[in-house]
């Protein structure tokens, strides 16, 4: 059940900037952030946290509240205001996510899932025999509960790989994007070229003063974005510390048999001498849950991602100056109020409540420690594993050794997707091996020195999220540094200049690569437009999810299934193009950037080569055949499905043949044959696969594998291409998800410094070019409308219900478009009409040069009306209006150019197809007799010396 709505205790009509600012001056406030930072700190009832203090100290209120929170064995996440807590159910400790949990497919984050079900045992009725059918020390194994346990397993570790991905989804959504444009306004932050020293030398004091102002508001704003933040990161925690322990319990079943985060404690069941000696015999002959040599690297990719967001989250914190000074200013607040309600004797539960969300979010979010929480938590509390003899450090290398050589393998080739995402996840884990290497074991030295030169060496810095990078050396220095191993060690300057030089050395063969691509693009594109087709699509045939891929099947027409296939590769080729230009562009502008380096001006024109590349492959397979490839999605997820149960027939044969028999190995063919039976009942049973499907069929493929059982069954063949199928599974099933992430160039927005540039090179390609990709540049540009519209701490207009932040940017695209691309075709055409007034005496080469000129602009001209960021840019009517206030102002300065004026009109109609509206301005002005403009400059005196004669109808000057 979800907590009641509580009121916010904060008082609307309080403004934090009339309050006096000061910093906390405590050193015991210090030194309880540091112990409520910690994880692995024992629980005890009789801890009392004034018996830690010194009596000769004085303590503020603040430090006892987190004092007392760091001696809690759980510390509720109850913030008195939008409820949630760990200590509560799941649905209600992750409410603020804005993620429903269904309760079928979630396990509880301080719940670990235990394979085995025995309620004789839970239930603590001390009964020797359970539903293992092994504490009674019977031969015989119950091979339906094998099967019964190996499905409860694979559920279990699928739904915490499905949620780690419901949250990666949630964090780049909605997290990240409001930490990192906090103070996303043109109007309260300085322009990257102004931040030279600090932003109060930019600022005089009192704009100092209102900027500050403005930013105690904003924090006040945020706090529901924190709440959210927090809540996510300590839900991230307790899902690693759930997952390593799962690689554990899948291990040794018997080690974590009834674990709920050490609050049940297995001393409470109450079992006689000779039951409890039954009960360790039985936990030291439990098998493996998936067999010996069974990894699981599903579950380890999911751990990775957990990892990356944790480190994510803390880089986007630590890195962005104008939150940790809000954050600051509004600390020094709130203490200030504190003081003032506890002289006054006004303090209430509310604010109470209030501060300890303060405490938490200090200590849990805003000190950039949740990684560090995350691997500093105790993994087995009770030591079990230890007693158990189980190494989890060894497991955990295993797994990232494995990763790591996958992911560096696709790196920098065709087939690469987000193997650099991953390879952060995989030096986080690497960080999570060092601290579960007991004391006396020596880390791995070769695994390393593979870690600082293989993946640096090909991509020395990558890119998190935004403006946020990651370099892997510095990590590794920071967090797993070893001195020991020649050459893995150096400074953060050392490791800069390292990665400066390679990516300087890359420039050179950038625009190669680029245009490689661009040429790989174009060609795709004609075959996908053609493949793709509506006319090619009614040829082919459509399953439904009743019918199987069978030869002598239902389905004969064996060329049908096979154009089925070929348009699907085509989908798939045209993924794995956008995922290149994709990498190769935010490698580009983001190591520029946070290394500090300028750009080529000749690469501009190859970094819009890629935006055009991602825009075109999103219109092609989002916008112009998007039908197409909606009804081969079903098609092809049937096709895949079935060509990954045709190589695992020769498994259930083998499975089926040992059945029958009576050979050893019987648990093993029984958790084959439940691996198995799960694989097939997925696949067959519908042709769509949620993210918790695609999970537990990678689970069930790795458990079935066993290589003690299947050591001549699978080739190495047959696991390649399985492993690729599962990788075609993914893309097609979120086909839609994936396009849209993959296409997305939000990121632009943090490169604003470059849009001039972007659009005057998209101007002069545009004029020699017989195509003009101008809108698909536009649409690129429009795309950070996603990310600014979901910052919610800003206040939105009544109207169009747009932020300031969104508005800014409108504006300043508007504007560079403006000026680097209307403007300039306006000064072109105008210079052109006067040439071919003035110039009238040409010869002919000239006037072939000035008609392949006027073909080129008028290409220009008449192309539809561009849009850009819900704005519409009609060039045809901007030049209009151009040309037409231009030529009335200086036909009013000498109304003897209105000829020539009237011939500029005429030939712009002609050359351009542009209507110019007469100005209705007479031609000129007489040198004899009367001037009307010069009589209606000075009318008073006109009228004091002439006459009207009404029958000449005509002027008369009066006699003097």
């Amino acid at each position: 059940m979800a907590s009641a709505q509580r009121p916010n205790p904060v008082d609307p009509a309080w403004s934090p900037h009339v309050l006096v600012s000061r910093r906390l001056r405590d050193a015991c406030v210090t030194n309880a952030s540091r112990l409520s930072e910690q994880s692995t700190i024992e629980s005890s009832s009789n801890n009392d946290p004034a018996s830690i203090i010194p009596n000769n100290i004085v303590v503020h209120p603040l430090a006892q509240i987190a004092l007392a929170r760091s001696l809690c064995p759980q510390p509720p996440l109850d913030d008195g205001i939008t409820g949630g807590g760990s200590s509560v159910s799941c649905d209600v400790h992750y409410s603020g996510m804005n993620v429903r949990l269904d309760p079928l497919e979630r396990a509880a984050p301080h719940k670990i899932v235990v394979p085995f079900e025995d309620n004789d045992y839970t239930n603590g009725l001390g009964h020797a025999t359970g539903l293992r059918g092994e504490l009674n020390g019977a031969a015989d194994v119950n091979l339906a509960e094998v099967r019964s346990s190996t499905w409860n397993a694979i559920t279990a570790l699928a739904s915490l790989c499905d949620e780690v991905q419901e949250i990666d989804n949630t964090f780049q959504s909605q997290i990240l994007p409001s930490i990192v444009l906090f103070s996303a306004d043109d109007s309260l932050t300085p322009q990257p070229s102004q931040r030279i020293v600090s932003k109060t030398d930019v600022f005089d004091d009192d704009t100092q003063k209102g900027r500050e102002s403005e930013l105690l508001s904003r924090i006040g704003k945020f706090m529901p974005a924190l709440q959210l933040a927090s809540n996510g990161t300590a839900r991230l925690r307790r899902l690693v510390k759930n997952m390593v322990c799962q690689l554990g319990g899948c291990a040794t079943p018997a080690a974590v048999p009834f674990y709920y985060d050490g609050q049940q404690a297995e001393e409470d069941l109450t079992l006689n001498n000779s039951e409890g000696a039954a009960v360790k015999k039985a936990k030291s002959t439990q098998s493996p849950v998936f067999g010996e040599g069974v990894p699981m690297f599903r579950l380890g990719k999911a751990i990775g991602i957990a990892l990356r967001l944790l480190i994510t989250v803390d880089s986007a914190i630590a890195s962005n100056e104008d939150l940790q000074h809000a954050w600051a200013m509004y600390k020094d607040v709130v203490m200030e109020w504190s003081e003032q309600k506890r002289s006054d004797d006004e303090l209430d539960e509310e604010f109470e409540s209030f501060e300890r969300m303060m405490v938490q979010l200090d200590f849990s979010l805003m000190s950039s420690r949740s990684f560090i929480a995350a691997i500093e938590q105790n993994f087995d509390p009770r030591g079990r594993f230890q007693e158990a003899k189980y190494q989890v450090h060894e497991e955990v290398r295993h797994i990232l050794t494995t990763l790591y050589a996958q992911n560096c393998e696709r790196i920098n080739t065709g087939d690469e997707t987000t193997e650099r995402l991953d390879c952060v996840g995989v030096y986080a884990m690497y960080v999570l091996y060092r601290h579960l290497l007991p004391p006396n074991v020596v880390p791995d030295a070769k695994l390393h020195k593979t870690l600082w030169s293989v993946f640096p060496a090909m991509c020395p810095i990558m890119n998190l999220y935004g403006p946020l990078h990651f370099l892997p050396r510095e990590f590794m220095m920071l967090h797993a540094p070893y001195e020991a191993v020649r050459g893995c060690s150096a400074d953060s300057s050392e490791i800069r200049e390292a990665a400066a030089a390679l990516v300087l050395k890359w420039d050179g063969s950038f625009k190669a690569r680029a245009d490689k691509l661009r040429l790989s693009a174009l060609g795709w594109l004609a075959m996908a437009d053609s493949e793709l087709s509506p006319i090619i699509m009614e040829g082919y045939p459509r399953l439904d999810d009743t019918d199987d891929i069978v030869e002598g099947g239902n389905f004969t027409l064996a060329s049908s299934l096979a154009d089925i296939e070929t348009a699907s590769l085509y989908i798939l080729h045209g993924v794995k193009i956008a995922h290149s230009a994709s990498i190769l562009l935010r490698g580009q502008l983001l190591t520029h950037k946070a290394l500090g380096l300028e750009h080529d001006s000749g690469h501009i024109s190859s970094m819009l080569s890629l935006i055009e590349v991602l825009k075109a492959v999103e219109k092609m397979l989002r916008v112009r055949r998007r039908s197409a490839v909606m009804a081969l999605q079903r098609s092809a997820l049937k096709m895949i499905a079935s060509n990954i149960l045709k190589i695992f027939e020769k498994v259930r044969s083998f499975v089926d043949q040992r059945s029958a028999s009576t050979a050893q190995g019987a648990r093993s063919i029984a958790r084959i044959s439940a691996c198995l039976s799960t694989l097939e009942g997925i696949l067959k049973g519908s042709s769509s696969f949620s993210p918790f499907r695609r999970h537990a069929i990678a689970i069930s493929v790795a458990a079935s594998l066993d290589p003690m059982i299947l050591e001549d069954v699978i080739s190495t063949d047959d696991l390649l291409a399985v492993e690729s199928y599962l990788k075609d599974l993914n893309h097609f099933a979120a086909i839609e998800e994936t396009l849209y992430h993959v296409c997305d160039c939000s990121f632009l927005y943090f490169y604003r410094d470059l849009f001039p540039a972007f659009v005057q090179s998209l101007y002069k390609s545009s004029q020699g070019s017989a195509l003009t990709h101008t809108q698909s540049v536009l649409s690129a540009l429009s795309d950070p409308e996603r990310i600014i519209s979901r910052v919610r701490h800003l206040d939105r207009s009544d109207s169009s219900g747009l932020t300031p932040s969104f508005c800014s940017y409108q504006s300043l695209v508007s504007k560079i478009i403006q000026e680097q691309y209307v403007a300039p075709i306006c000064e072109l055409i105008e210079t052109d009409l006067r040439f071919a007034v003035y110039s009238k005496n040409l010869d002919s080469s000239k006037r072939n040069g000035n008609d392949r000129f006027a073909a080129g602009v008028r290409k220009l001209i008449t192309a539809p009306p561009l849009y850009v960021c819900r704005r519409k840019i009609d060039v045809k009517a901007e030049i209009e209006s151009y040309l037409e206030k231009t030529f009335y102002d200086l036909s009013t300065v000498s109304l003897n150019d209105c000829n020539n004026y009237t011939e500029m009109r005429s030939i712009a109609n002609e050359r351009f197809g542009l209507n110019l509206a007469d100005p209705f301005l007479p031609d000129g002005s007489l040198d004899q007799g009367l001037d009307f403009i010069d009589m209606l400059r000075n009318l008073e005196s006109f009228v004091s010396s002439y006459n009207y004669n009404m029958i000449e109808q005509n002027f008369v000057q009066r006699k003097a």
